[in-house]
């Protein structure tokens, strides 16, 4: 491997789950590399975890997009994904877990960022009314999220539990249904409240619903606490994810190989 770094691989304890693992030292000229094709370094990253047919990087997804190396390595056909919505969101988390920053939220440049570079693919990317939608956009789905949600300005009587999904390109598939999706944001399609990892996190019933229309490959490259990957892979679809933050991103491997151990249960 010479200066490349070192390869680990675990096999997870129940029913045969797979766990291969590439982990960089902490020096940073000893990072995974994605190489373009004239033989420079395309992108690095920290990281790479491969959990069945997800396959998850902890690096930083602008950086590792930028150019369309990345995409045609894994030759991803759309992204489904929950960028920073740009609003300088102080999230109290329920109170449970102080307030938090979500790190590139001060502006949409990591959204439209991520767009540009993948236009021509299909797009499914969550965002919020507050700011300017981004260009290109074909369709706007709305997520009620149920009644429970929705401060907003508590003089006027209607509240803002809602987000914006904005839809781009062609080859969606599926029945057509209506723009307003009614999934509760608390709970899971079985009703029961749902344990929440990260301060934006979405439900996976909705994200399932998503991606049932939306074929190929899919990539989060804002995969969070990995609800896109535990989707993907209850729909039988190949996942990539790319992740930022090495605290959620340990918690997507473990989120989404421990769905497949009860998936594979059953």
């Amino acid at each position: 491997l010479g200066w490349w770094s070192f390869a680990l691989q675990r096999t997870g304890s129940l029913m045969g789950v797979m766990r291969n693992t590439w982990a960089s030292h902490s020096l940073p000229f000893n990072l995974g590399k994605i190489m373009a094709k004239n033989g420079t370094v395309a992108c690095v990253y920290k990281r790479k975890e491969t959990i069945g047919d997800a396959t998850l990087y902890l690096g930083n997804s602008i950086e590792m997009l930028a150019g369309g190396d990345f995409y045609a390595e894994h030759k991803i056909d759309a992204v489904v994904t929950d960028p920073p919505y740009g609003v300088n969101l102080k999230s109290g988390w329920g109170g449970k877990h102080g307030y938090c920053d979500i790190k590139g939220d001060n502006n949409t440049s990591a959204r439209d960022k991520v767009i540009h570079f993948s236009l021509g693919k299909r797009l499914v990317v969550f965002g919020s009314p507050k700011v300017p939608k981004p260009h290109h956009c074909a369709m706007t789905l709305i997520w009620e999220k149920g009644g429970h949600t929705g401060m907003g300005d508590l003089s006027i009587p209607w509240k803002p539990n809602f987000e914006e999904i904005y839809i781009f390109g062609k080859g969606f598939k599926g029945k057509r249904t209506s723009a307003v999706l009614h999934i509760n944001s608390d709970r899971e399609c079985n009703g029961v409240v749902r344990e929440r990892f990260h301060p934006t996190e979405k439900p996976v019933n909705l994200m399932r619903v998503l991606i049932e229309k939306t074929p190929g490959i899919i990539l989060d490259p804002f995969m969070g606490s990995g609800t896109t990957g535990i989707a993907c892979f209850e729909l039988g679809r190949e996942f990539i994810g790319i992740e930022m933050d090495e605290k959620y991103f340990d918690i997507a491997c473990n989120r989404i190989e421990q769905a497949q151990r009860q998936g594979q249960l059953f």
